[in-house]
């Protein structure tokens, strides 16, 4: 929709930007796949880059699905980097950006 939210998912398997680089972006909620290997690491980054400020980091459960959910949302002003480790399978991220 012209001039509105976007109201989205991504699945992710490898580091990179989520949405629109480098504008704001709310996350409300993701979802970790790990591989049997291990519980992987997931980072949220604020940013377009692997040295944006980490705001959020969070840990699988070995070959299995986790969910976390931000009822109100975590607000990224500079654009959603996510960093991943060799652990993941995917990583399912639900957001909103203008």
């Amino acid at each position: 929709m012209a001039g509105g939210n976007k109201h989205g998912t991504a699945l992710v398997t490898a580091a990179g930007v989520v949405g629109l680089s480098g504008k704001p972006i709310t996350v409300y909620a993701m979802n970790i796949i790990s591989t049997g290997g291990g519980g992987s690491v997931v980072t949220l980054r604020d940013g377009t880059t692997s040295s944006g400020t980490i705001y959020i980091a969070e840990t699988g459960t070995t070959s299995k699905g986790v969910t976390f959910n931000y009822s109100e949302g975590f607000y990224f002003p500079d654009g959603l980097y996510v960093s991943v480790d060799a652990n993941l399978t995917s990583v399912l991220i639900s957001y909103d950006q203008l």
